[in-house]
């Protein structure tokens, strides 16, 4: 299926920029809207957006940030990086070319990547798509941005001047008396023989991107093979050029009128890889109401931390199986809902019912939690003593008869010590725990309050839990 002639036009109705079709079609760069409709009656134009795409130059620039530390822009289509000091890193400069234009392509643009010891030549390089600065033609290099003026660039062409390896032959003298100083101190720069210091961009401090949409979108799969993938590409490099994982973000569906639809997405781990912020993406998006027609998709990340690689080792480690486990609890977080799924945390409590703590996710360790050091009797709980523990705890512990129980193992006291020590300590209330078999079969865990007969058929037991 032949593609379909796309251009798009600037000031004057003027055509800048076409694809393949349009070019395969014999329309040419500054012809007219109307001579290209009579050239392709069904051609699709689309207007130039100036200020759309210096924000998309940002964008890129802000990914290439993780190459180098002095990363500028040339308006209104080149990026220019420092990468001396990177070479060290990355090894050479061809690795980070090669690199550099992965990442456009990854990103959706098509570069063109050529490193010299000066910016401006680099970027008459780049600009002219040649190796060699004598073969870069004049058009090219974006004179009038330096303060050249159109009619001394028509007074070269009028010397047979066309491209940068006549014009430096001549004489610097000469050419600031004719044209100016202006061209004199560019190709000072060029050969650098001036400085050419630059304004190097400041790294984003937060992620907040949106795409309006050409079309309205009217389902959810077209969302997750077009711009939400796009999205989060955009964030996997911000966020590696930052060294940070993302822990939460929200998606906005806007329509061309209303309120937008929001999606917030938590991870229970930093991730970078787009793939696995698409994947749970795409879970939850299941479970909401879309507007009718969508026109603007919005991706801002709202929390974030260090990235720590994970390292492996040959035999596996603890390591990998948390994180195995972390992806898991993202998922059915996502399907099920933010409360699905709890994480066990002791607390400094005497009692076993209060000695346990059911928190979201995986939860790290808290800076406040006590030592786990049984020994440590200031701040001992159920939850840090040493022994046999239940695998399946009762919310409230049930009476039982003494007659359905086999005692095998206890008893093990657990009181409050803040009260065991006090002047009431005699009268204080305290448990004696037993591991015991139940007439049914099943190893339970029981209790008494009354230690000194704890065979006694008239003393008051309790079942606690299960063992597994």
């Amino acid at each position: 299926m032949p593609k379909q002639v796309q251009v798009v036009i600037e000031e004057q109705k003027r055509v800048s920029h076409m694809n393949e079709a349009a070019d395969a079609a014999g329309i040419l760069p500054g012809c007219t809207l109307a001579t290209a409709h009579s050239i392709s009656p069904e051609l699709i134009y689309f207007q130039r957006d100036a200020n759309r795409e210096q924000a998309c130059l940002m964008d890129l620039a802000q990914a290439l940030y993780r190459y180098s530390s002095m990363v500028s822009l040339e308006l209104p289509d080149c990026i220019v990086l420092e990468i001396k000091g990177s070479l060290k890193l990355w090894g050479n400069a061809q690795t980070i070319s090669q690199d550099a234009l992965a990442l456009c392509a990854d990103m959706g643009y098509h570069g063109v990547a050529r490193h010299a010891a000066t910016p401006q030549a680099a970027i008459a390089l780049a600009r002219a798509q040649t190796h060699s600065l004598f073969n870069v033609p004049l058009h090219v290099l974006e004179l009038l941005n330096q303060g050249f003026s159109q009619r001394n660039l028509e007074r070269l062409s009028n010397m047979g001047i066309y491209t940068l390896g006549q014009l430096i032959q001549l004489p610097h003298a000469g050419l600031g008396k004719r044209f100016g100083q202006c061209l004199t101190r560019y190709l000072g720069r060029l050969q650098g023989q001036l400085p050419d210091p630059r304004q190097g961009i400041r790294p984003a401090e937060h992620f907040s991107r949106q795409q309006h949409l050409l079309k309205p979108i009217r389902n959810k799969e077209v969302l997750l093979r077009g711009p939400m993938p796009y999205l989060t590409k955009q964030l996997e490099h911000w966020l590696i050029a930052h060294q940070q994982g993302c822990i939460a973000l929200n998606w906005r569906f806007a329509p061309f009128k209303g309120e937008a639809t929001r999606l917030v997405i938590r991870l229970g781990q930093g991730k970078q890889r787009h793939q696995d912020i698409l994947k749970l993406s795409a879970l939850k998006l299941e479970n909401i109401e879309l507007p009718s027609e969508v026109l603007t998709v919005g991706l801002d990340m709202t929390v974030s931390q260090p990235w720590l690689g994970n390292n492996q080792d040959l035999f596996g480690s603890t390591a990998s199986a948390t994180l195995a486990i972390s992806e898991l609890v993202d998922e059915l977080r996502a399907r099920l809902g933010q409360r699905a799924c709890y994480s066990i945390r002791t607390q400094p409590q005497h009692s076993p019912e209060q000695a346990w703590q059911g928190v979201t996710g995986l939860s790290a360790k808290p800076a406040n939690e006590p030592a786990t050091d049984p020994a440590a009797t200031d701040q001992r709980s159920a939850g840090l003593l040493q022994g046999r523990r239940p695998l399946w705890l009762f919310r409230q512990p049930q009476a039982i008869a003494r007659e359905q129980l086999i005692l095998l193992q206890g008893p093990e006291r657990l009181a409050d010590p803040m009260t065991e020590t006090g002047v009431n300590a005699a009268s204080a209330e305290h448990r004696d725990y037993y591991i015991a078999r139940h007439a049914h079969g099943a190893l339970c865990w029981v209790y008494t309050h009354q230690a000194a007969a704890p065979a006694d058929n008239n003393s008051r037991w309790f079942l606690h839990g299960y063992f597994g």
